[in-house]
């Protein structure tokens, strides 16, 4: 196999591993979930968790002793925010 072979296999374990937030740079933080997310830091940010959404804002790397419990939802209630236009 060569080094790109690798380099791939070795993406496609980080993502599988991470739970597919590789490329997500930021982290949304709600009162009750965290999801990665690439919306702008200090921005607004939505995360999904068994049909509840909640609004949050973004921070740069995730809360400590916090885990990712979502998946980022989008700018549903907030169409206008930063880095949903």
């Amino acid at each position: 196999m060569n080094s790109l072979g690798y380099a791939a296999v070795a993406y496609a374990a980080v993502v599988m591993l991470s739970g597919g937030h590789a490329l997500a740079a930021n982290f949304c933080r709600t009162e009750h979930m965290t999801c990665a997310t690439t919306m702008p830091v200090e921005g607004y940010c939505e995360c999904r968790s068994h049909g509840v959404t909640e609004d949050g804002t973004v921070g740069p790397v995730r809360p400590p002793h916090s885990r990712i419990n979502a998946t980022a939802a989008g700018c549903g209630t907030s169409p206008n925010a930063p880095g949903c236009r």
